[in-house]
Protein backbone atom coordinates (compact mmCIF):
# COMPACT_ATOMS: atom_id res chain seq x y z
CA UNK A 1 0.00 0.00 0.00
CA UNK A 2 3.00 2.02 0.75
CA UNK A 3 4.34 1.43 -2.58
CA UNK A 4 1.07 2.69 -4.36
CA UNK A 5 0.92 5.80 -2.33
CA UNK A 6 4.45 6.47 -3.44
CA UNK A 7 3.73 5.93 -7.02
CA UNK A 8 0.02 7.86 -7.00
CA UNK A 9 1.99 10.95 -5.40
CA UNK A 10 4.78 10.49 -7.95
CA UNK A 11 2.14 10.58 -10.71
CA UNK A 12 0.07 13.88 -9.05
CA UNK A 13 3.56 15.60 -9.23
CA UNK A 14 4.56 14.50 -12.36
CA UNK A 15 1.87 15.20 -13.88
CA UNK A 16 1.40 18.68 -12.13
CA UNK A 17 4.21 19.77 -13.37
CA UNK A 18 3.41 19.38 -17.06
CA UNK A 19 2.23 21.84 -19.82
CA UNK A 20 -1.40 22.76 -19.64
CA UNK A 21 -3.34 20.93 -22.01
CA UNK A 22 -5.99 23.87 -22.41
CA UNK A 23 -5.68 25.56 -25.69
CA UNK A 24 -5.15 29.20 -25.52
CA UNK A 25 -6.62 30.98 -27.88
CA UNK A 26 -3.84 32.57 -30.24
CA UNK A 27 -2.39 36.08 -29.82
CA UNK A 28 -4.26 38.79 -31.86
CA UNK A 29 -2.09 40.59 -34.48
CA UNK A 30 -1.03 43.86 -33.45
CA UNK A 31 -1.35 46.66 -35.68
CA UNK A 32 2.10 48.03 -37.09
CA UNK A 33 2.85 51.81 -36.26
CA UNK A 34 2.46 54.22 -38.66
CA UNK A 35 5.37 54.74 -40.99
CA UNK A 36 6.45 58.37 -42.12
CA UNK A 37 3.92 59.50 -45.04
CA UNK A 38 5.54 60.56 -48.26
CA UNK A 39 5.99 64.28 -48.26
CA UNK A 40 3.42 66.35 -50.51
CA UNK A 41 6.45 68.19 -52.04
CA UNK A 42 9.12 66.79 -54.26
CA UNK A 43 12.65 66.69 -52.62
CA UNK A 44 13.77 68.09 -56.24
CA UNK A 45 11.79 71.09 -56.28
CA UNK A 46 11.94 71.77 -52.27
CA UNK A 47 15.87 71.80 -52.68
CA UNK A 48 15.76 73.89 -56.08
CA UNK A 49 13.48 76.38 -54.01
CA UNK A 50 15.42 76.73 -50.47
CA UNK A 51 18.68 75.79 -51.24
CA UNK A 52 19.43 76.70 -55.20
CA UNK A 53 22.91 77.58 -54.63
CA UNK A 54 23.29 74.13 -53.24
CA UNK A 55 21.18 72.23 -56.23
CA UNK A 56 22.93 74.15 -59.02
CA UNK A 57 26.33 73.01 -57.79
CA UNK A 58 24.78 69.31 -57.54
CA UNK A 59 24.05 69.35 -61.21
CA UNK A 60 27.76 70.37 -61.82
CA UNK A 61 29.35 67.75 -63.64
CA UNK A 62 32.40 66.74 -61.39
CA UNK A 63 36.37 66.67 -62.15
CA UNK A 64 37.94 63.68 -62.60
CA UNK A 65 40.23 63.62 -59.24
CA UNK A 66 42.63 60.98 -60.22
CA UNK A 67 42.17 60.26 -63.66
CA UNK A 68 44.83 58.37 -65.27
CA UNK A 69 45.96 59.74 -68.72
CA UNK A 70 47.93 57.47 -70.88
CA UNK A 71 48.02 55.30 -67.57
CA UNK A 72 49.42 57.77 -65.45
CA UNK A 73 47.66 60.05 -62.24
CA UNK A 74 48.49 63.86 -62.13
CA UNK A 75 50.27 63.18 -59.21
CA UNK A 76 52.41 60.93 -60.84
CA UNK A 77 52.76 63.00 -63.93
CA UNK A 78 54.52 65.87 -61.37
CA UNK A 79 55.92 63.42 -59.19
CA UNK A 80 58.48 62.14 -62.22
CA UNK A 81 58.61 65.58 -64.53
CA UNK A 82 56.22 64.90 -66.76
CA UNK A 83 55.13 67.41 -68.09
CA UNK A 84 53.19 66.05 -71.24
CA UNK A 85 51.38 63.85 -69.26
CA UNK A 86 50.06 66.85 -66.49
CA UNK A 87 49.36 69.10 -69.32
CA UNK A 88 47.08 66.74 -70.64
CA UNK A 89 45.52 65.90 -67.77
CA UNK A 90 44.82 69.86 -67.54
CA UNK A 91 43.62 69.37 -71.06
CA UNK A 92 41.15 66.36 -69.87
CA UNK A 93 39.96 68.44 -66.79
CA UNK A 94 41.82 66.94 -64.08
CA UNK A 95 41.28 68.78 -61.27
CA UNK A 96 44.68 69.90 -60.10
CA UNK A 97 43.91 70.21 -56.53
CA UNK A 98 43.48 66.84 -56.15
CA UNK A 99 45.05 65.21 -53.09
CA UNK A 100 46.37 61.97 -53.13
CA UNK A 101 46.64 59.60 -49.48
CA UNK A 102 48.91 62.11 -48.06
CA UNK A 103 46.82 64.78 -48.51
CA UNK A 104 49.69 66.35 -51.26
CA UNK A 105 48.44 67.94 -54.82
CA UNK A 106 50.54 68.12 -57.66
CA UNK A 107 51.96 71.00 -56.86
CA UNK A 108 53.63 69.81 -54.11
CA UNK A 109 55.54 66.86 -55.94
CA UNK A 110 56.67 69.61 -58.34
CA UNK A 111 58.15 71.29 -55.78
CA UNK A 112 59.76 68.79 -54.30
CA UNK A 113 61.83 67.41 -57.52
CA UNK A 114 62.59 71.29 -58.45
CA UNK A 115 60.16 70.98 -61.69
CA UNK A 116 59.19 74.62 -61.66
CA UNK A 117 57.67 74.57 -64.95
CA UNK A 118 55.26 71.83 -63.91
CA UNK A 119 54.92 74.27 -60.98
CA UNK A 120 54.15 77.22 -62.90
CA UNK A 121 51.79 75.35 -65.45
CA UNK A 122 49.79 74.19 -61.97
CA UNK A 123 49.86 77.27 -60.49
CA UNK A 124 48.47 79.43 -63.47
CA UNK A 125 45.75 76.42 -64.06
CA UNK A 126 44.43 77.19 -60.57
CA UNK A 127 46.75 75.05 -58.29
CA UNK A 128 46.58 76.57 -54.35
CA UNK A 129 49.74 77.18 -53.58
CA UNK A 130 48.79 77.46 -49.67
CA UNK A 131 47.50 73.94 -49.59
CA UNK A 132 48.17 71.76 -46.66
CA UNK A 133 48.97 68.07 -46.68
CA UNK A 134 48.12 65.88 -43.82
CA UNK A 135 51.23 66.90 -41.31
CA UNK A 136 49.98 70.74 -42.03
CA UNK A 137 53.13 71.66 -44.45
CA UNK A 138 52.45 73.53 -47.40
CA UNK A 139 54.18 73.22 -50.39
CA UNK A 140 56.62 76.06 -49.44
CA UNK A 141 57.57 74.48 -46.36
CA UNK A 142 58.41 71.79 -48.73
CA UNK A 143 60.68 73.90 -50.95
CA UNK A 144 62.19 76.35 -48.33
CA UNK A 145 65.57 75.09 -49.37
CA UNK A 146 64.47 75.02 -52.80
CA UNK A 147 65.38 78.30 -54.16
CA UNK A 148 63.96 78.74 -57.51
CA UNK A 149 60.19 76.81 -56.41
CA UNK A 150 60.48 78.81 -52.95
CA UNK A 151 60.75 82.11 -55.09
CA UNK A 152 58.02 80.88 -57.15
CA UNK A 153 55.79 80.46 -54.87
CA UNK A 154 56.43 83.91 -52.43
CA UNK A 155 55.72 85.21 -55.92
CA UNK A 156 52.08 83.72 -56.22
CA UNK A 157 51.14 83.94 -52.62
CA UNK A 158 53.13 81.33 -51.20
CA UNK A 159 52.99 80.82 -47.19
CA UNK A 160 54.79 78.18 -44.75
CA UNK A 161 52.35 76.84 -41.97
CA UNK A 162 53.91 79.16 -39.58
CA UNK A 163 52.96 82.19 -41.61
CA UNK A 164 49.61 80.72 -42.09
CA UNK A 165 48.67 80.73 -38.46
Amino acid sequence: MKHLLLTTIAAVVLLGCGESQQSAPPPKAKPKPPTAKASRIPVLAYMLHFYPAAFKELLKPSKPSTAKVLGISIHNAARTGDIEAVKQHIAAGTDVNAKDWSKMTPLYYAVLIRRTEIAKLLIANGANVNTKDKKGFTPLDRAINKTEPADLLRKHGGKTRKELK
